[in-house]
């Protein structure tokens, strides 16, 4: 098989149609055969970090209301971090 991105077009295959609507696609037993390891590699693929900050939101959220519930906002938290970095041993 040759490693080629995506080389079928929409009127590359036959359609089917019942009733006058478009039902099903006949395609050759080699673009089956391409399909079907797509399909197999998508359905087998490791999540990826963003999938997992993303089905995690909702436990983000809850915790950032629980801070906001009980954490005092500070009236210049840029000028408290500035002076925190300048007073740091690392701040050569």
């Amino acid at each position: 098989m040759s490693e080629k991105a995506f080389p079928w077009r929409p009127d590359q295959f036959p359609v089917l149609y019942e009733h006058g609507q478009p039902t099903a696609v006949v395609v050759d037993l080699e673009t089956f055969k391409r399909l079907e390891l797509i399909l197999d590699n998508l359905l087998s693929r490791e999540p990826e970090p963003e999938d997992t900050l993303i089905a995690e939101a909702a436990e983000l959220k809850q915790l950032i209301a629980q801070v906001q519930a009980v954490a005092t906002p500070m009236p210049d938290w840029k000028q408290v971090i500035n002076e925190v970095q300048r007073s740091s041993p690392l701040a050569a």
